[in-house]
Order: structure tokens, then C-alpha cells, then sequence
């Protein structure tokens, strides 16, 4: 081919862009039933936030004196060099929140006779763990840091023109061509201390059985902190109760179930009480708009409106009624606190209750 005379146009165009997003959050608690034990203020939690027993402190290697080896000697802590390295980075990202020296200590793998050591018995309430149920410190502690970095950039070339070659052919062509990265990078940090923050949504038991909780968790944001926690759900017979506020047909976060956002469910289910009259029913807006929320044995999500399961009003009275649910190796999934009732069309009571799931 011999070229001739030609007219050719090129362009391009570029796109970029880098986004780097860092979250940071840190939440402190108070178990209410605990709040008489000085050492749980917030404050107090920062300064010792991890400690161990005194007769941890006590089997702890004295670099001041020395040990006689004995062939009735036992070892009582061997912490991996791997887990010492995760100590460590808790301590720097937990100065890093708060300026101040964190100091974590590690118990050494030690020595003692046997004659000597002193553990404490089955029956003693200050040893850490009982069957399983750890004793609750009266207190909890979440520290969340997520960095995000995004990259992308995009490039878009094309070329159109005419071309006569020296025989006298002509060519018309146009070619394009695309190009495109992206390059994307997260980071979680979570650290937790103390017990669990308990987060205690309403229940409807339309079953007419007590409310049960299933030992598999779920992903779902209770706290509405914009991260997912893993709870419990309720069992077949009862659901959450709900309002679908944004019309999606999911329950996407807490802010659309009673009590998460005030630890009081009954009470905020109250504020829909439109003619004062201490029962949520047909003749407040917002009946139609409640929602039972259940899950199927496959882990589906289902959404019924209380008339589907013949429920005609909700009492908002309510008492105390403290009852730890625990599975079969005793360790707590949720803590029952107050129960009401609500009335079917036909006449039927049954009961709602305000269950504090551990997050």
C-alpha cells in the first residue's frame, strides 16, 4: 500500500481520581445493674482497661529474685510470641486514642512447686470462668478504626479519518480503545474489652411460646454504628417487631426496630400512641405500618403485618421480668427484661418482650 493523501483526527480522554477515607470510633459502657462498683466509670475503664486477677499478679516471674529449678515444679503461662505481637499493637492503637501510656502486662511462662501454687477452686466466684459463662465485668469497651484507599483511572482513545491510496482507493475508518484500573485496599481494626454492649429490641411471641433465641448469629447492624454486628435471631413463633420506614421491604438497621436506639422499646413504641389511649391499635397511624420480622429456616428474611397473624392491638404497659436465655453449655445469648401483651381479633392475649441481645 502506498499512501496517497489522508486527513485523520485522534482524541482521548482521561479520567482519575484517588479517595482515601479513615473512620474512627471508640464507645465506653456501663452495665446499670454494676454502676455501684467505682471501677466501672468510664474513666476508670480507660486507666485499667486490661488487667489481670490478683493471683495471676501474684504467679507473675519476679525478675528480682531467683527460682530454685525442682523436679516438682509445674509452668503456668506460655503465651505464644505471636500473641505477645497482637498485645502489642492493642497497646500502641489504644495510645494512639487516648495519649497515654498504655501499659498491657503479660504473665511469663514462671515456675512454682505444686506444693505452692495457689489456683483458685471451682466454687471460687473470682476465677474468670465458670462452665463455660465468664463473669460479667460490669462494663464494655469498642474501639473501631477503618481506613479505605481507592485508585481507578480510566482512558478512552479513538481515531477516525479518510485515506487515498496512490491506486486511488479511498478508506474510511474509525478505531477506539478503552483502558481501565482500579486498585482498591481496606482496613479494619476492631478491639473489644469487658463485657458485650447489650442492645435490647422489642419481640412478639405470636406463636404464643416465650421468646427463644437461636445459638447461629446473623449479620445485622443492631446498634446502627454502620457496622454489621453478629446477634442472635428469635426462633420460629416469634419475629422483631418493626417499621419498614423506608418502604424497601428489608429491616436494614436498627433505627427500624423498638428499643436499639434508646434501650426502652415499649417507650418508644409509645411516641405512635396518637390517642393516648396506652394501646398501639387501628386507630393510630402507625399500626398498618408495623411489621413482625422473622427469618425461615433457610435464613430468609419475611415481613407480616400484625393483622396477617390476627394481632388487634399492643398494650404499651409493661413489668420487669428478668430472665437470662443460655444454651445448652451456658453461655448467654440475650437477657429477657420486660414483657407486655398484646390482644388478637379473636380475643386470644399473647405476649411482647423487650429481649437485650449482646452485640
Amino acid at each position: 500500500m502506498k499512501i496517497d493523501t489522508f486527513a485523520i483526527a485522534m482524541t482521548s480522554q482521561r479520567k482519575s481520581s484517588e479517595v482515601y477515607t479513615k473512620n474512627e470510633s471508640l464507645r465506653v459502657w456501663v452495665d446499670e445493674k454494676n454502676k455501684s462498683n467505682s471501677n466501672t466509670e468510664p474513666a476508670n475503664i480507660l486507666k485499667n482497661l486490661i488487667h489481670l486477677s490478683q493471683k495471676a499478679m501474684c504467679c507473675s516471674k519476679d525478675t528480682s529474685a531467683q527460682e530454685v529449678e525442682s523436679p516438682e515444679e509445674v509452668a503456668l503461662f506460655d503465651i505464644p510470641e505471636k500473641e505477645k505481637q497482637k498485645i502489642r499493637l492493642i497497646e500502641k492503637i489504644l495510645e494512639a486514642l487516648t495519649g497515654k501510656h498504655i501499659k498491657i502486662r503479660i504473665p511469663e511462662r514462671t515456675a512454682a512447686k505444686k506444693e505452692n501454687v495457689d489456683l483458685p477452686s471451682s466454687n471460687e466466684q473470682t476465677f474468670s470462668a465458670q462452665v463455660g459463662q465468664p463473669e460479667r465485668q460490669g462494663w464494655g469497651l469498642v474501639c473501631e478504626n477503618h481506613e479505605s484507599y481507592q485508585e481507578t483511572e480510566k482512558i478512552s482513545f479513538t481515531a477516525a479519518g479518510i485515506i487515498k491510496t496512490a491506486d486511488g482507493e479511498n478508506i474510511n475508518f474509525e478505531t477506539q480503545l478503552n483502558m481501565s484500573r482500579q486498585f482498591i485496599t481496606e482496613n479494619h481494626i476492631s478491639i473489644r474489652a469487658g463485657d458485650g454492649l447489650f442492645v435490647d429490641p422489642l419481640v412478639i411471641n405470636y406463636s404464643g411460646m416465650a421468646a427463644e433465641l437461636t445459638e447461629s448469629k446473623f449479620s445485622f447492624d443492631l446498634d446502627s454504628n454502620g457496622t454489621e454486628d453478629q446477634i442472635s435471631f428469635v426462633s420460629s413463633g416469634n419475629g422483631f417487631l418493626a417499621a419498614d420506614t423506608n418502604r424497601d421491604g428489608i429491616i436494614n438497621n436498627g433505627t427500624e426496630l423498638f428499643g436499639p436506639q434508646t434501650g426502652n422499646g415499649f417507650n418508644e413504641l409509645a411516641q405512635f400512641d396518637d390517642d393516648n389511649n396506652k394501646w398501639i391499635d387501628e386507630s393510630d397511624s402507625i399500626f398498618n405500618k408495623l411489621r413482625i420480622w422473622t427469618k425461615d429456616e433457610n435464613g430468609n428474611d419475611n415481613l407480616f403485618a400484625l393483622g396477617q397473624v390476627g394481632i388487634g392491638a399492643i398494650y404499651l404497659g409493661n413489668i420487669e421480668t428478668d430472665f437470662t436465655i443460655k444454651n445448652q453449655v451456658n453461655e448467654s445469648l440475650g437477657q429477657i427484661q420486660k414483657t407486655g401483651i398484646f390482644i388478637k381479633e379473636n380475643g386470644i392475649a399473647g405476649t411482647i418482650q423487650q429481649i437485650d441481645l449482646i452485640v
